[in-house]
């Protein structure tokens, strides 16, 4: 895949001493967690232990606030509280840098053996860590809890553009694939993915397409908009606004189904297959060595929590399709999903096999 890189990468590494005060703040949380807890459950007067989970814990976000990582983990906390499935305190700790992979690294070692510590997490994470020289990896550093929403995405052109349909862009890149200038986000991204899926679902080599990362969403609406890019692929709630206002045309939505109030086709309606279906999923996970016990006190209580009105309520504030998963099938889910990605990526020659 012919890549042109446009977007500015943070440095993969942090000083010692950095390391040093995060990992020392989220070992402080968990003793915090861990001594609060142990007072929590022990027998009142009546001999009877406290509910799980009495004892407060922390959510992990891999990211800088404001992201998607961050919205989930700040909707679960909001979520527990305000439904009160959790009365103790619930602490938001942001831990950034190499797309979640050095907050994946430094949980998977703080949060062993632990139930009261939480990963905001999701399907991008799955790619970062194979590109990453860092040697963890979700499903086998982790215990996976549930998935609990998902966001889907769309390839756009211009409205006045020759790609009028996703056949015409097949049409295109059989004829000439470096011919149509596609642009996405960072080398390695869900974006990428979907784009040498696609390639080779009309029997191209995903290496032969020209993928142009972007720095962001906008810089590739723009890209769009002035001629420079044939047709961009990003989240639908990052083009609805021009897809709305007739700038731009949706040529797919990589949801299994329309979206209510979005004109954009599927896959299958297109003529494609709907082993292209795309979700942008995102979840919690534990962290590994956890008793089967504790595992399955954590599944229940989420699957609790994402009955409740107040989360239904987050699910329609932040456009997330419920899409929840929890315990074994989200587990093997995560296996399949993490062996897709793989495979797609050494496809793209992004990563060796």
């Amino acid at each position: 895949m012919a890549i042109i890189q446009r977007r500015k990468y943070m440095p993969a590494t942090r000083t010692l001493r950095n390391r040093s005060i995060r990992r020392s703040l989220i070992a402080g949380l968990a003793a915090v967690s861990m001594g609060a807890g142990l007072a929590a459950c022990a027998p009142s007067g009546g001999g009877e232990e406290a509910p799980f989970p009495s004892k407060p814990f922390t959510i992990v976000v891999p990211a800088a606030p404001g992201g998607g990582y961050d919205q989930m983990g700040r909707a679960v906390q909001q979520a527990l509280t305000k439904s009160g499935l959790v009365t103790s305190n619930i602490t938001v700790f942001n831990n950034p840098g190499a797309g979640g992979v050095l907050g994946l690294n430094e949980f998977s070692q703080d949060a062993q053996g632990d139930p009261f510590q939480l990963l905001s997490m999701g399907v991008v994470l799955l790619g970062a860590e194979k590109t990453s020289d860092l040697d963890v990896r979700v499903e086998n550093d982790t215990t996976p809890i549930a998935r609990l929403g998902s966001s889907y995405l769309t390839i756009v052109a211009k409205a006045d553009s020759d790609i009028q349909s996703l056949g015409d862009l097949a049409d295109k890149l059989k004829a000439d694939p470096g011919s149509v200038s596609i642009a996405g986000s960072v080398t390695g991204s869900l974006e990428q993915i979907l784009m040498g899926l696609f390639a080779e679902s009309i029997g191209l080599d995903p290496k032969a397409i020209k993928y142009v990362a972007y720095e962001n969403a906008s810089e590739q609406t723009t890209a769009v908009l002035s001629g420079d890019a044939d047709v961009s692929v990003t989240g639908l709630s990052e083009t609805q606004a021009q897809i709305d206002d007739g700038s731009m045309r949706a040529l797919v939505v990589t949801s299994p189904e329309r979206i209510d109030g979005v004109d954009a086709p599927t896959f299958e309606e297109e003529g494609f297959s709907a082993d292209l279906v795309t979700a942008n999923w995102r979840g919690v996970v534990a962290g590994p060595g956890i008793s089967d016990e504790d595992r399955d006190k954590l599944v229940d209580l989420i699957t609790q929590m994402q009955a409740t009105p107040e989360w239904k309520q987050l699910l329609t504030q932040y456009n997330w399709s419920d899409t929840f998963l929890a315990g074994d099938e989200f587990s093997d889910f995560v296996t399949s999903e993490s062996k897709r990605i793989g495979d797609a990526l050494t496809a793209l020659g992004v990563t060796e096999g």
